[in-house]
């Protein structure tokens, strides 16, 4: 009788003793987490101060055009007016898009022409299609550099089906040559020159 009660004390004394372990344990535990968050916190904020921001200050420009593209312009303008809306230094990428089923391929060939732009492209009035691309080509043209560049527009251009207008450098522009030019390339039908609009004069009263 002595011995079971014995051992009855015996099993609840060790199991209060574990009881004041595992609290203990889990106190522990406890304290150690909160004080880890600190430590955690200030990497991130020396992180932070070892590896600031970069800033850049601009300056915008004053004009869109050189003098060269905006003669142009005007007298593409003037000339087009009644069939097409002109659009200025276009990004290529925003008129050609890769055709590729292939990720890497299409990434490849977007970076191609995502840092291009087209000097002008002409849109239809009403719905801003894109119909042609124009590029204005002054001396820098004959630059290696830039050939190579114009022999890539070309190229992307013609796969798309897209016509690219060229027009040289001019003191002056024949609003007449730039309509034939424009025509000739886009295989038009040529413009019916407007007969002159004569009015007769209404005979006096005596």
């Amino acid at each position: 009788m002595i011995e079971g009660l014995l051992s009855v004390s015996l099993l609840i004394v060790l199991l209060v003793v574990g009881a004041v372990v595992v609290a203990g344990l889990a106190v522990l535990s406890g304290n150690q987490g909160a004080t880890s968050k600190p430590s955690t916190s200030a990497q991130v904020t020396s992180s932070k101060e070892s590896h600031p921001v970069q800033t850049y200050t601009y300056s915008r420009q004053n004009f869109l055009f050189t003098k060269a593209e905006l003669s142009f312009y005007r007298a593409l303008q003037e000339a087009t007016t009644e069939r097409y809306h002109v659009l200025g230094k276009v990004r290529v990428a925003d008129v050609l898009k890769p055709q590729t089923e292939n990720r890497g391929d299409w990434q490849r060939a977007f970076n191609k022409i995502s840092a291009k732009h087209f000097d002008f492209v002409l849109c239809d009035r009403d719905s801003l299609k894109v119909l042609a691309a124009v590029e204005l080509d002054d001396s820098s043209h004959q630059r290696s550099d830039r050939i190579k560049r114009d022999d890539f527009l070309n190229q992307a251009v013609k796969s798309a089906g897209l016509p690219l207008i060229r027009f040289p450098v001019q003191p002056a522009y024949e609003l007449e040559a730039i309509q034939q030019h424009i025509v000739k390339t886009l295989g038009l039908p040529q413009p019916q020159k407007a007969k002159p609009n004569i009015r007769l004069a209404k005979p006096t009263a005596n």
